[in-house]
């Protein structure tokens, strides 16, 4: 597996190594290589770990630093695959692999899967989370013009050469195959996205609520994750402000980092005193949070055609916590959520439409019941991740020795 993301510590889930377990406790050997986009760049060696069983490399990125943020980026982009795949030709000469698994965008890790695709001759496999660099244009990260073409060119060539592409819905899967030149041998299919089933050990409502001082007297509205852009974070901002004037027994709570922090810091030093923030914390702390609030809300930004399918659902419905989905009318992400009966969609960058879905939520007790029941039971059924990666591992095995995965539909 190659990827960017991969927590190191015990109880500190993420999507990539809940599968790595998983595929470990079907009776697989897996080899990881993560290439850590969160870190600073360094010349560090790499560190080689063992942890659930997963064989676990772990690389520093590196950037010509000092010349601006776009040089910056964009040696990072282009120097740090190049880096690691020369660390992966010392360390993993002379192993074998049946099965090759990246996750978009290829071009974070670009030479590193171009190299392990000559070496060891596997299968391949990409899990489409997000459509580089469309979506990244559509939320403003990459400019139009002659960078877009370029990332477009780089990310359309390395998606050409897998056998197989998951992507996370049907409206994915469209957008798949409209927008990147598949080729006639490759495959797409839906892969849903995944995470682990159980019921977490968890306080009790008001144990958490006073561990991290949360007001015990209010509805808590929570969003968890990235504090950046394409989350919604103007639109939660702003229904945050309506709740203020109109509905006072509603606090919002959000946890994470990211780019925009200081918005949210800024909107509650102006008198937001419905708003409460709170950095990153360990899973098993952001279990026991989520589950001391009344609302999940799941937010993307509207006026992008890229179809999200926002995979923070997974800790929600984990918890058993009604959702409020604030997504853009190109993605069927709304469609699902209403369909599952675990929640209320409502159309990206229409603040007041989320307040009243809040609404709706948190004053039908019956209501909550019920979409908690729907959410323990839809996780099991779409969800859980030894079904994803028994799945995975079955699409794969039907690609010929030759490469020929059949044709690109689901």
């Amino acid at each position: 597996m190659l990827c960017t993301k991969y927590p190191l510590k015990s109880g500190d889930d993420y999507l990539t190594n809940e599968l790595a377990t998983a595929f470990v406790s079907q009776g697989h050997r897996v080899q990881v290589v993560v290439l850590d986009w969160s870190a600073r760049p360094s010349a560090h060696p790499p560190k080689h770990l063992k942890l659930d069983g997963v064989d676990v490399m772990v690389l520093a990125p590196c950037a010509v630093e000092g010349l601006g943020r776009l040089v910056g980026l964009a040696s990072k982009w282009g120097l740090s695959s190049l880096r690691a795949a020369r660390v992966m030709r010392s360390a993993l000469r002379g192993r074998t692999f049946d099965l090759l698994i990246a996750f978009s965008p290829v071009s974070t890790v670009a030479a590193q899967a171009l190299w392990a695709m000559r070496s060891f001759r596997t299968r391949n496999y990409l899990v489409m989370w997000d459509f580089f660099p469309y979506h990244h244009r559509s939320i403003g990260l990459i400019p139009d013009g002659w960078l877009f073409t370029i990332a477009r060119l780089l990310e359309e060539s390395l998606v050409g050469r897998f056998d197989v592409i998951g992507c996370m819905s049907q409206l994915n899967v469209a957008y798949l195959q409209c927008h990147y030149p598949l080729r006639p041998w490759q495959r797409a299919e839906i892969l849903p996205i995944w995470g682990r089933i159980e019921t977490p050990p968890i306080m009790s409502r008001d144990e958490a609520r006073m561990a991290f001082g949360l007001p015990r007297d209010r509805h808590i509205v929570v969003h968890g994750g990235q504090i950046t852009e394409g989350r919604g974070i103007d639109d939660i901002l702003a229904a945050a402000a309506i709740a203020r004037r109109e509905h006072p027994e509603l606090a919002f709570l959000l946890i994470g980092e990211g780019r925009l922090t200081n918005l949210v810091s800024e909107h509650i030093a102006r008198g937001g005193d419905n708003v409460i923030y709170l950095p990153r914390v360990a899973r098993d702390d952001y279990l026991n949070l989520v589950s001391a609030c009344d609302v999940g809300l799941i937010c993307t930004v509207r006026d992008v055609d890229v179809p999200t399918f926002p995979s923070k659902v997974i800790d929600y419905l984990r918890v058993g916590l009604p959702v409020v989905a604030s997504v853009e009318k190109s993605t069927d992400y709304g469609r699902f959520i209403e369909d599952h009966g675990i929640g209320l969609a409502v159309s990206a960058g229409d603040p007041t439409a989320m307040v009243r879905a809040i609404c709706a939520i948190v004053h039908n007790e019956n209501g909550r019941e019920r979409m908690a029941e729907a959410a323990r039971r839809t996780l099991a059924e779409t969800f859980d991740v030894r079904r994803v990666a028994q799945r995975l591992i079955e699409s794969a095995s039907l690609v010929s020795t030759d490469g020929a995965a059949g044709k690109n539909n689901v």
